[in-house]
């Protein structure tokens, strides 16, 4: 910025050139006498002070010397003021204005710990809902398998209905066959059909003749009572106790089903018996005495039944 300082010497120097100017001017003037005018006839002669050479090259020497000077010396000139706006008047305000919001001056430590406590909770959110989902999973595989499991044990309870109503089935059946036999049997005893009689008990064999029997298939009987306590599992069997059983059986001598008779056995002893289905009976060698029933009175041991 020009300050006054800056001004004064400006008018110094230009004061100095001035005065310079002048002072060369009246150096001339004395260096060059002016001759006394005469009035003379004749036309008028205008004439022009010139200076010597000498002194034009000084003066013109000093002046350009001076306007360097100055030129250095004189500050920049400075720069134009920007020009102001002018100022539009502002209409005339009805409402008074809204008060200006405050500043805000929340600290900036809180504005962070507040941030890091909305991402804690975010974070611990999201933990949350990942557990929730993983035991909606861990439920859901649950019931699938508790699912499954009740399929099956439904499907075990049908199987095993199915296999209870198959039993009552055949023993209804067994019972039909049963009574159907034993029908059969009263009607061939009124026939007098010896051969076709189911007895209850085995005739005890006669006094004498050391208990030998005199049918004919003696042998061929004892051998098939010989192949079934051979055969005979009869650990639930009790001592004593008899049973009297129909073999129905088919050639080559293998059994296919037993008819109980007289029977004392419970159901372990009767299941016993049952389980001689499908033995071979001798066969070879009694071809002739084959028959299709045979009865035996099933009993152990055989030295307590013959008492």
């Amino acid at each position: 910025m020009e300050t006054t300082w800056d001004k004064l010497r400006a008018v110094v120097f230009a004061l100095g050139l001035h005065a310079l100017l002048i002072a060369l001017l009246f150096v001339g003037l004395l260096t060059h006498p002016v001759l006394a005018s005469a009035d003379a006839a004749g036309p008028i002669i205008q004439a022009t002070l010139v200076s010597s050479p000498q002194q034009s090259a000084a003066i013109a020497k000093a002046i350009k010397a001076l306007e360097q000077k100055t030129a250095q010396d004189t500050p920049p000139p400075l720069p134009k003021p920007e020009p102001k706006p002018q100022d539009v008047p502002q209409p005339q305000q009805l409402a008074p204005q809204a008060p200006l919001p405050k500043p805000d001056t929340v600290d900036q430590e809180e504005v962070r710990r507040v941030a890091e406590q909305v991402a804690a909770q975010k974070k611990l959110q999201e933990q949350e809902e990942r557990r929730k989902q993983a035991q909606v999973d861990l439920t859901n595989k649950e019931q699938q398998q508790l699912a499954a499991q009740e399929l099956l044990r439904q499907k075990q309870l049908a199987d095993i209905r199915k296999l209870r109503a198959d039993a009552e089935r055949q023993v209804k059946l067994d019972a039909q066959r049963l009574k159907q036999l034993q029908d059969q049997r009263a009607q061939l005893a009124l026939n007098n059909t010896p051969t076709r009689t189911v007895p209850n008990a085995l005739p005890h064999p006669p006094a004498g003749n050391n208990g030998a029997r005199q049918d004919p298939n003696a042998n061929y009987l004892k051998e098939i009572k010989v192949a079934l306590d051979q055969n005979w599992h009869r650990t639930d069997v009790p001592e004593g106790v008899h049973c009297h059983v129909q073999f129905i059986q088919e050639r080559p001598g293998r059994v296919k089903d037993v008819i109980f008779g007289d029977c004392q056995y419970d159901a372990a002893a009767r299941e016993s018996v049952e389980a001689l289905k499908g033995i071979l009976l001798p066969y070879q060698g009694y071809e002739s005495d084959f028959k299709p029933e045979v009865n035996i009175d099933m009993c152990y041991p055989t030295e307590a039944c013959t008492r």
